[in-house]
């Protein structure tokens, strides 16, 4: 089962994905106690898995008592304000006083949750570190390294539009009928995805 929490001035798209009583989230946002809080009631959640290490995107993970992984080179976005952009907003950095179940993960690991066999994709670009999740060959979760509608923004810290490129490429290498589901916006193929990244 899927569900989609869309919230914060980012309009951030987060997700749960649940087999029974147990789930994964991907992303959690801002402003995600209160969604947290109700996940937490009708879940045992094993995993946070983040595409990357903006905050719009990390500040949630720390309601949720289970391991956090990330893409190897944003890791440290957790405890550097300039990189996860709390600095950039005036906010608090929540994590550095944190200890925290980080394990990072790299292209092509496979990581075995709940049922699902989820493949991690290296996607730099949006920021050197990001990752995008496939779930069983059906499902890719791509954070900020591919829009539906749109393309990514590369002017953040560690942002490179070369290697954004590159990583649409991999990515576009993926079969046709894969469901995108983004770190903002609406969720759809990968063939749209090549149709509206060509447009655009």
């Amino acid at each position: 089962m899927l569900e989609k929490y869309t919230g914060s001035i980012f309009f951030t798209n987060s997700y749960v994905i649940s087999n029974g009583d147990e789930a994964i989230v991907v992303d959690p946002g801002l402003n995600f106690k209160e969604n947290a809080q109700k996940i937490n009631s009708r879940y045992h959640v094993k995993a946070v898995l983040l595409t990357h290490g903006h905050l719009d995107h990390i500040d949630g993970a720390r309601y949720f008592n289970c391991p956090i992984y990330i893409g190897l080179s944003d890791a440290e976005f957790f405890y550097n304000s300039d990189e996860s952009l709390y600095s950039l907003m005036h906010m608090e950095n929540p994590y550095k006083n944190l200890e925290l179940d980080i394990r990072t993960v790299k292209d092509k690991d496979i990581l075995e949750i709940i049922g699902f066999k989820i493949k991690v994709i290296y996607t730099p670009g949006h920021t050197n570190g990001s990752v995008c999740y496939l779930f069983d060959n059906k499902e890719l979760f791509s954070g900020d390294s591919l829009f539906v509608y749109g393309i990514p923004r590369t002017d953040f810290p560690t942002g490179d539009s070369k290697k954004l490129k590159k990583s649409f490429e991999k990515l576009f290498n993926l079969d046709d009928n894969i469901v995108v589901y983004p770190g903002h916006d609406e969720s759809g193929s990968i063939a749209l995805c090549k149709k509206n990244v060509m447009y655009f």
